[in-house]
């Protein structure tokens, strides 16, 4: 089969397309045939050698977290699904990734996708969605009525959460570019604040949960913006320095995994239309490096940068 792969650590360029052994799936493992994978930062962090310290990744490697397509082949022991169903997929990074024409993973890591969306549709959303809905629901406890603050909220994550937020009743306060203020409030926001010309701790206070993808300085200026006994629920970035004692609230790193039921449930939400697709840029699988070079570059302000493979 074809996988792009990388065989050292580096940049874009260190990516080819190569013929590697079709794999076979053991007992509760399923192999994917893969119609789009999802390219993202993270997949670029760990090309690049950035993430051994929290992954020891073994060479050569496929990248790609995420992905759609569908069951072509089942291990025993597993009955959640059967050859032919159209899936969503999360692999982790130390396993071969969704890059490829094929995939073997566990069972307990792909659920059905979403049945109005395409491959492609369903491969821009995933990742995003799943930060979402560990952020809010699971670390966040968010529910109606609660005052929510989502910062970078135009960017592949931060926009899942704002719709995310709008359908459990938050009110929603967003912060991002001046220039992404309409697509925002359209989103589902309540009140947009624009970073680069206000401060949003001054404007937007008194928030039972703040969600913090950015780190550094906007973390640090994020416990001016809750209310005492507040949560600031924070994803790896920047570094952050924990004040959640002096400011009388809790600090939670929201750790992002791939169960079958977080897929799951925002597939579901999906069809729902409470997530929607973020295409990007679509590109074929042989364009890799190009697709990694985008996503480094931030080239694609909106949306994500897919590969399909068909």
């Amino acid at each position: 089969m074809k996988a792009l792969l990388y065989d050292r650590f580096g940049g874009p360029e260190v990516l080819h397309i190569a013929d590697v052994p079709m794999p076979e799936p053991g007992p509760g493992e399923v192999v994917v045939r893969v119609r789009a994978a999802t390219v993202g930062v993270g997949d670029c962090k760990a090309r690049a050698g950035l993430l051994q310290q929290f992954h020891a990744l073994r060479l050569p490697k496929i990248p790609g977290r995420y992905g759609c397509g569908e069951i072509a082949a089942a291990g025993s022991q597993v009955d959640t699904v059967k050859v032919g169903d159209a899936v969503v997929l999360a692999t982790l990074h130390s396993e071969s990734g969704s890059a490829a024409e094929y995939v073997r993973l566990a069972a307990k890591q792909v659920a059905l996708k979403p049945s109005n969306l395409s491959c492609a549709e369903t491969a821009s959303f995933i990742q995003g969605a799943v930060c979402a809905y560990i952020c809010l629901v699971e670390a966040g406890k968010v529910t109606a009525g609660r005052k929510v603050l989502v910062h970078g909220a135009a960017g592949s994550v931060g926009s899942a959460c704002v719709e995310l937020a709008r359908h459990l009743g938050a009110v929603v306060a967003a912060t991002c570019w001046e220039r992404d203020r309409d697509y925002v409030a359209a989103l589902g926001a309540d009140q947009v604040v624009a970073f680069d010309r206000e401060d949003f701790a001054a404007v937007a206070g008194g928030q039972d949960v703040v969600i913090d993808i950015i780190g550094g300085d906007v973390h640090r200026r994020s416990y001016g913006a809750l209310a005492r006994g507040g949560r600031l629920i924070y994803l790896h970035a920047d570094p952050i320095e924990d004040q959640g004692a002096d400011y009388g609230v809790s600090v939670v790193n929201a750790v992002i995994d791939n169960r079958a039921a977080v897929l799951d449930a925002v597939c579901r939400l999906a069809e729902h239309g409470v997530f929607t697709p973020k295409l990007g840029k679509v590109l074929p699988l042989a364009e890799g490096a190009q697709a990694h070079r985008l996503v480094e570059t931030q080239a694609i302000k909106r949306g994500r940068v897919v590969l399909e493979i068909p």
